[in-house]
């Protein structure tokens, strides 16, 4: 009998997922939201698209490899859920980013994602530990370019899905990503 009930609850957690809704934010990046609510998870997907950029696959690697651990630092944050078995779930590569979270920990794991991909702190002393790690040459100045001509506004699509309203969702994109215009070459650490 327990089990019809949290299936039947399953259920009308699902029907109540509305049609997606797209919007544009002011530096171009497209957003499409769909409404679940009473899922209680909260899931995000940035990718990173557009034309085939000239680089190598361990340049590539690299940039992965530093934004993963830029994010994996900056999710030090206290999350409601953190003692919980569902801890949010930030993922960031150098073609993508996600975000798996309980509906209470979504917007700061969405941050951390965003903080994460806009905010990498590419030095030389990450560039070392990369090539360490990976066995790799690639230098300070590859990775820089790559990440400024990769990680941009123009080439970034968001999805965000469950519980969370098309308002909510709207403020939180506009926090997260609305005033980002680019990688200038000063933000990165020289």
């Amino acid at each position: 009998m327990m089990i019809g009930v949290f299936a039947f609850g399953k259920i009308d957690a699902q029907v109540t997922m509305k049609d997606p809704v797209s919007f544009k934010l002011k530096n171009g990046i497209e957003v499409v939201v769909a409404e679940n609510i009473g899922m209680g998870k909260v899931f995000a997907s940035v990718k990173i698209e557009g034309e085939t950029l000239d680089t190598n696959a361990a340049v590539t690697e690299a940039l992965t490899n530093i934004l993963a651990e830029g994010a994996s630092a900056k999710s030090k944050v206290v999350f409601a859920n953190s003692l919980k078995e569902i801890a949010p779930k930030v993922s960031v590569t150098a073609d993508e980013a996600n975000v798996a979270a309980a509906a209470e920990d979504f917007e700061n794991a969405f941050l951390v994602m965003s903080s994460a991909l806009q905010e990498s702190a590419i030095d030389q002393v990450m560039v070392d530990k990369v090539n360490k790690s990976t066995k790799q040459a690639v230098s300070l100045a590859e990775v820089k370019t790559f990440y400024n001509q990769q990680i941009t506004p123009s080439r970034t699509y968001i999805t965000i899905a469950g519980n969370i309203s098309l308002a909510q969702a709207k403020a939180l994109a506009k926090k997260a990503f609305g005033d980002w215009k680019g990688n200038a070459e000063a933000s990165i650490a020289k």
